[in-house]
């Protein structure tokens, strides 16, 4: 009688097989979850790097109401002050100091908005953006 013909060899046949599929099925798991902890940490680091920005902007913003207490000083419209270049490119750098040291990537973007009586920091990482906000009662006024 034939090895692959009798009970015991078809046996070994759907073993072998059976074990080739968990193979591969392990493989995938494994590639799924490091994909999934790589989209985690990408995300992670995006969320920080903003919040690390809009602390610059409000950083800015509160240096600006201090500065509002001298009297013999006028006050700047305060979607100047937070829109400012400098606080844009100071923004800009903490948030790409940030993600870097989270293992993301450089923010392709940086928005800062002073409105509704708030005030709005976007970046873009990789493709997705990330938004962080505080309240501003300075953002209110036209």
């Amino acid at each position: 009688m034939d090895a692959l013909n009798d009970d015991g060899g078809q046996a070994a046949i759907l073993a072998v097989v059976l074990i080739a599929l968990a193979a591969v099925a392990i493989a995938g798991i494994r590639e799924a979850d490091a994909r999934l902890a790589r989209g985690s940490a990408t995300r992670w680091a995006g969320e920080a790097a903003v919040e690390a920005a809009a602390a610059v902007v409000a950083d800015a913003y509160a240096a600006e109401l201090r500065a509002r207490v001298v009297p013999s000083r006028s006050p700047r419209p305060m979607r100047e002050v937070v829109g400012a270049p400098s606080v844009r490119e100071q923004a800009h750098a903490a948030a790409d100091d940030l993600s870097a040291r989270n293992g993301g990537v450089a923010s392709e973007d940086l928005t800062v908005t002073c409105a509704n009586g708030a005030v709005t920091v976007a970046a873009s990482f990789g493709g997705t953006t990330y938004r962080a906000s505080f309240s501003a009662g300075e953002c209110s006024r036209p």
